[in-house]
């Protein structure tokens, strides 16, 4: 028999299930955050988190049986085109021809250690719970009364004036997470801001002075080239920019507001005019040539125009907290068992 890492109402949470998801988990955050991923108490986070998703899964998957809720071979292939649709297009957002997405999606399942029969039912049970909540909690969660929104905008305006970095007490940590998110969402959208765009020629923290003359002398060469209108900011960055996510967009790291870059590139970027550029900035990472595109004057945050994204923002944040008290009702009337093993 096959060792398992829970039991619901009987039913196994096979250990390979969970490798599949952790391995995924792990995947993404080594990419995204190598730090953490090696973190031993941050690992152990994410394997509690990836066990208890699965229990959740499976106790609604069975509140699904139980229900008669049915998943049809449509509902299926849907899930399955919706999947394959994240591979039809490049890194860069191009489409690719289908063979080679086809390629991509086949080479992503065995990686996963998924056959096709064992993806669609993995769907199929994934599906089964998402029509589980959908008939039990969505239809429960009715859009905020226009006052109530009101009520939310004008906490959010005095978080923002009041320059304070925790959330309100008495929040949960989700909804707290979600308050913090907004509030910068629209601090960003009304404070002065400033959009630029940048070319970095890094350096090593520790690299030697050689290293550092090579970056400069190759920023003061190519502001030169810029000044003398020999090349394009924009393409000149996609060229020789030391950041290739930024240099995939000609420089373009979209707008600033005060407080969150280095002092003295935030100094040259609210100080340049428009359509100017900097001398090279030295920073930890290497120098930077700035080349201001616009500017925005600071404006007073308006109801009228965050008050649709804002309903739909509350209205998440009740759907989260039912969603969470109906799936934690159904785990206390069933009888459950984890016993992860140790990484």
């Amino acid at each position: 028999m096959e060792d398992t890492v829970a039991v619901v109402n009987g039913s196994p949470v096979l250990l390979s299930d969970f490798q599949k998801e952790i391995d995924e988990v792990m995947d993404y955050w080594r990419r995204a955050m190598p730090a953490a991923a090696a973190d031993p108490a941050h690992v152990r986070k994410l394997r509690e988190t990836t066990l208890e998703q699965l229990v959740d899964r499976e106790v609604l998957y069975q509140e699904g049986t139980k229900l008669k809720i049915r998943v049809r071979e449509r509902d299926i292939d849907n899930g399955v085109a919706e999947v394959k649709s994240r591979f039809a297009k490049d890194d860069d957002g191009s489409p690719v021809p289908e063979a080679e997405a086809e390629a991509v999606f086949a080479k992503k399942l065995k990686a996963m250690g998924l056959s096709y029969d064992q993806f669609r039912e993995r769907l199929s049970r994934q599906i089964m719970a998402r029509k589980v909540v959908e008939e039990a909690v969505r239809a429960k969660v009715a859009p905020p009364a226009e006052k109530d929104v009101r009520v939310y905008f004008e906490g959010l305006k005095s978080f923002i004036v009041s320059g304070a970095s925790e959330p309100p007490k008495g929040m949960e940590e989700e909804e707290a997470q979600a308050f913090l998110e907004i509030s910068g969402q629209i601090k960003a959208m009304t404070s002065e801001r400033v959009r630029v765009s940048r070319i970095l020629f890094r350096f090593s923290p520790a690299g030697s002075s050689r290293e550092k003359k090579r970056a400069l002398a190759a920023a003061e060469e190519t502001r030169r080239k810029l000044q003398d209108g020999k090349s394009d900011f924009a393409q000149t960055a996609r060229e020789v920019s030391e950041e290739a996510e930024y240099a995939a967009r000609g420089g373009d790291i979209g707008f600033l507001i005060r407080g969150v870059a280095p002092p003295d590139f935030e100094k040259a970027a609210f100080s340049l005019p428009v359509g100017e550029m900097s001398a090279p900035i030295e920073t930890e990472v290497g120098y930077f040539l700035l080349r201001v595109q616009e500017k925005r004057a600071a404006e007073p945050p308006d109801f009228e125009k965050f008050k649709d994204e804002l309903a739909k923002a509350m209205m998440n944040i009740s759907y989260q907290k039912e969603l969470e008290a109906y799936v934690k009702s159904l785990k206390s009337a069933a009888v459950i068992e984890r016993h992860l093993p140790a990484q």
